[in-house]
């Protein structure tokens, strides 16, 4: 059984960049079980949702973001949605798709990031023209929220590692992010050919590379969804769509989460009685 996949905070020594390091196994593997992932679709999905969880180095307490990815060439939509507790969920269409390599994609990612401080959530939308799917999230960070990083998706294990530009203090020079992914991308995608999930030895092999460690969270596959959720949605549904959603005859109807494929049987009676707050 796969031990707990975690997210890895670490710092070089001259304290300039932030190691960030996915431990993703056994969240990968729960994607695969819940979505029933083709071999057409997996490797796409796994880059997207080790790219994206990365994101979680900038997430601070009771924040939340909702990723979306609707890329033209070649056709797919990527929705993605992850909380500053390490729990995230995610979907992908189509369900399948041609096994043919491609290695770039243009259209169009949303970010949407909320913040329980702030009235309305940060939006942000980014046009993008040939990019590979696995630097996605550094485009996000550099166009939407002006910081610097750089990635690394392992072949050889669902692991990923971001290095991060920390901000500069008062009169410090600004340092080299290029360099940085220079000095330290074969140590680190070292380690990742690796495959540790083990606390105490990820910790060792990133001390012995120069890099202190921080901290660590879990995360994991979880979906919110519910009996309630449904008829809410549902009934905000029928608010702007007065068609009829049931069958001449028929007084149920059963829904499926795109998240999680779990069914739902909702009655007219549940829509009908639920008022919306």
């Amino acid at each position: 059984m796969l031990p707990d996949s975690s997210f890895y905070t670490f710092i070089d020594q001259e304290r300039k960049f932030a190691i960030y390091f996915l431990e993703g196994q056994k969240l990968i593997h729960d994607f695969v079980l819940q979505q029933g992932l083709t071999t057409g679709v997996f490797p796409y999905f796994r880059s997207a949702i080790l790219s994206i969880q990365l994101l979680l180095g900038q997430l601070k307490k009771g924040e939340y973001f909702c990723f979306y990815v609707d890329a033209e060439e070649p056709y797919f939509r990527l929705k993605i949605e992850m909380n500053a507790l390490g729990l995230i969920r995610g979907v992908f269409y189509p369900e399948e798709m041609s096994t043919t390599t491609w290695q770039e994609i243009s259209g169009i990612v949303r970010l949407v990031k909320f913040i329980p401080s702030a009235e309305t959530p940060y939006q942000s939308t980014i046009d993008l023209q040939n990019v590979a799917l696995s630097q996605i999230v550094n485009e996000v960070l550099e166009r939407s929220f002006q910081v610097n990083s750089r990635m690394i998706i392992s072949t050889n294990s669902d692991q990923s590692v971001m290095i991060h530009q920390l901000p500069l203090f008062a009169k410090e020079e600004p340092s080299d992010l290029n360099q940085a992914f220079r000095q330290f991308s074969a140590p680190l995608e070292e380690i990742m050919n690796q495959g540790l999930s083990d606390k105490a030895e990820i910790v060792h092999a990133f001390a012995e590379k120069g890099l202190k460690y921080l901290l660590d969270r879990k995360v994991a596959f979880q979906c919110d969804c519910s009996q309630e959720q449904m008829v809410k949605n549902l009934k905000t549904w029928t608010q702007h769509h007065p068609e009829e959603l049931f069958e001449v005859g028929e007084s149920s109807i059963e829904v499926t989460c795109e998240y999680c494929k779990a069914k739902y049987t909702i009655t007219k009676r549940e829509i009908d009685s639920f008022e919306v707050s």
